[in-house]
């Protein structure tokens, strides 16, 4: 029983520390390959690490989660923002798709283990996903004084995030239906 215990939770930390590299990787790329598509601070028309977060929190749950905020908290490091921003923020980039996982499995009868997962389900849950993302991380960064506009902000932020969602959630679709 103990080497079930050991095993499960040696799984658990692998999915955590892979999902935090993953995240903090494909942030990288995402910085270098749309590089001209910033707007503000933490606000990018096309983010596609939001996809991969989304994908992660779907398919892990809380180690999902609890990756995407190491992976966004090392990210948030690198940028020079301050510790109370960057933990905030890391908080919120695995926050926010947990919610939205939680809101599509009561309201919009997901399946927790996906099996029910559909192009309709994809195209309900994105926008959602992107909606509660970029609501949280404009009211952090309004209130840090990083951003002049909520409005604005959550706009451009939701677009990008939903457009990188889309990309990455209809890419893992795709891939899951090779699977089987």
């Amino acid at each position: 029983m103990q080497a079930f215990k050991d095993k499960t939770l040696t799984v658990g930390i692998a999915a955590v520390l892979l999902s935090a590299a993953s995240f903090y990787l494909l942030c990288k790329v995402n910085d270098l390959v749309f590089q001209e598509l910033v707007y503000s601070h933490g606000v990018s028309w096309i983010f596609i690490p939001s996809g991969l977060r989304m994908a992660l929190v779907l398919l892990l749950g809380a180690k999902g989660a609890v990756g995407v905020m190491l992976g966004s908290l090392m990210v948030g490091l690198g940028r020079g923002q301050s510790l109370e921003v960057t933990v905030a923020a890391a908080i919120l980039s695995g926050l926010a798709p947990w919610l939205a996982r939680a809101i599509c499995i009561r309201f919009l009868d997901l399946h927790a283990d996906l099996r029910n997962l559909s192009g309709k389900l994809l195209l309900m849950m994105a926008p959602l996903f992107a909606l509660i993302s970029a609501v949280m991380h404009q009211w952090l960064y309004v209130s840090a004084g990083l951003s002049a506009s909520f409005l604005e902000g959550t706009l451009v932020m939701a677009l990008g995030d939903l457009l990188g969602a889309v990309l990455v959630l209809y890419a893992l679709k795709w891939v899951l239906s090779r699977r089987f």
